[in-house]
């Protein structure tokens, strides 16, 4: 059988075995994502962490605001409550397989040459799914008072840094608080806009070569035959603002609201260019 045809039904059992690229990437990882309630596990888990996570860091200035204002009588953090924060989640998935089977084929030649015959086939499969949603709180809504805490899983779903991970909201919402208090921050502007972006971006791969030496030919003897991988991109955008009074108080203010969605284009135009570098 010549170089070719070995190469090239190897080559298509290789795609068909190794599936990433092939069909539409799942939200969560092997061997979490066997079904459609594992995928939105994973999803509503996120949401529930970012919750938590706007109403602790909320929840935490503004108290800490009320206990120094019991020493020097004066609030700096109360402003907020009149402010509403909107949120862009960003979850990108993509899977891709490269098959690179080569051969070397020998035939018998005189004993004063040599001939070889080098050939090889290429190919490659990639996937990419991006899934993004857009929800909006009220921070009056999100303060949840004296001494309590938002409830956490005690055993949420691993596949995201966005659940695992102190996402340091509190430690930037204190700093504008602090700005504020110093005077170098004008808590009441129109202008105001305070935004907090974290992406997570994972990428995980493997290969394998399997190859063989015959008497004329040998197959697969340098590189990889088999490679897949898959990327995951967390991106979460938080935009803190005044509501907007002309609208009942139930949208961020015109420039909060322009902001939070060029922040979201120009993050799908970056990773938009990235992919395509990458090629």
């Amino acid at each position: 059988m010549s170089a070719k045809r070995l190469a090239l039904p190897a080559f298509l059992g290789a795609l068909l075995l190794a599936g990433c690229g092939t069909a539409v990437p799942e939200v969560r990882d092997f061997p979490n994502n066997t079904s459609e309630a594992k995928n939105n596990e994973l999803v509503q888990a996120i949401v529930r962490s970012i919750h938590c996570e706007l109403e602790d860091a909320v929840t935490s200035v503004i108290n800490a605001d009320i206990d120094t204002a019991k020493a020097n009588r004066s609030y700096y953090a109360q402003f907020l409550k009149k402010w509403g924060a909107q949120v862009g989640l960003t979850l990108q998935m993509e899977e891709k397989t490269v098959v690179s089977p080569n051969t070397v084929y020998l035939p018998a030649s005189p004993p004063s040459s040599i001939f070889t015959l080098t050939g090889g086939l290429a190919g490659t499969a990639d996937a990419t799914r991006v899934d993004k949603v857009n929800f909006y709180y009220k921070v009056s809504e999100l303060y949840l008072g004296r001494n309590r805490k938002c409830y956490r899983d005690d055993n949420p779903p691993t596949d995201s840094l966005l659940i695992k991970s102190d996402l340091k909201l509190r430690e930037w919402l204190d700093a504008m608080i602090n700005g504020v208090a110093t005077g170098q921050i004008t808590a009441v502007a129109k202008q105001n806009v305070l935004q907090h972006e974290i992406t997570f971006e994972v990428t995980t791969s493997g290969n394998i070569t399997p190859a063989w030496k015959l008497v004329r030919a040998t197959f697969n003897q340098s590189g990889s035959f088999l490679t897949t991988s898959r990327d995951r991109k967390h991106d979460l955008v938080i935009t803190f603002g005044p509501l907007d009074a002309t609208q009942s108080g139930n949208f961020l203010i015109p420039i909060a609201e322009s902001t939070h969605i060029t922040t979201q284009q120009t993050s799908g135009i970056a990773s938009g260019f990235k992919n395509a570098v990458g090629q």
